[in-house]
């Protein structure tokens, strides 16, 4: 009866905590859905938005009819022009405002993700060419020592019989 009671703690806990987990998620949209809902305005619009930096924010803002760009940094709010849009809709911009491109963002980083990948195994073949050629090194420095050392031996023995110095 142990095995038992454990699988039906375990099943238990599993769906107390899948509950928890998707409450969370429903209590997160409809939080998001009505606080999008209430910070709209009904005749003012942000239509765009472009950071300047830490603090500093430049906001395209629709006011009725008319286009107003202002910069906002830190606790100053400054109109800097009016600005005059001729090819603005109103269906394109609220497309692209409420909808979120979960695909897209995610093909984006399952190519970053192949990418690194892919460099890693183009690293770990290039460490194996250096090591490859480390020992190819190593042995050519070892052949080297060893001539070396025999044309040492015959230096000591008088010299080389192919020099042009006379023996003394």
């Amino acid at each position: 009866m142990g095995f038992v009671d454990t699988l039906i703690s375990f099943l238990v806990f599993a769906i107390v905590f899948g509950s928890i987990i998707f409450l969370a998620y429903v209590t997160t949209k409809l939080i998001a859905n009505k606080s999008g809902r209430a910070m709209k305005g009904k005749y003012i619009n942000i239509i765009e938005t472009v950071s300047l930096g830490i603090e500093g924010r430049l906001h395209l803002v629709k006011v009725g009819e008319d286009f107003v760009l202002i910069s906002v940094s830190g606790k100053n709010i400054q109109l800097l022009s009016k600005v005059n849009i001729n090819d603005y809709s109103e269906e394109k911009s609220s497309e692209n405002a409420n909808s979120f491109a979960f695909k897209e963002i995610f093909e984006k980083y399952l190519q970053n993700f192949k990418g690194k990948q892919i460099n890693e195994k183009d690293t770990e073949h290039e460490e194996e060419k250096d090591n490859i050629k480390d020992d190819r090194f190593q042995r050519n420095i070892e052949k080297l020592k060893k001539i070396t050392a025999e044309k040492g031996k015959r230096y000591a023995a008088g010299g080389d019989e192919n020099t042009n110095e006379k023996k003394k």
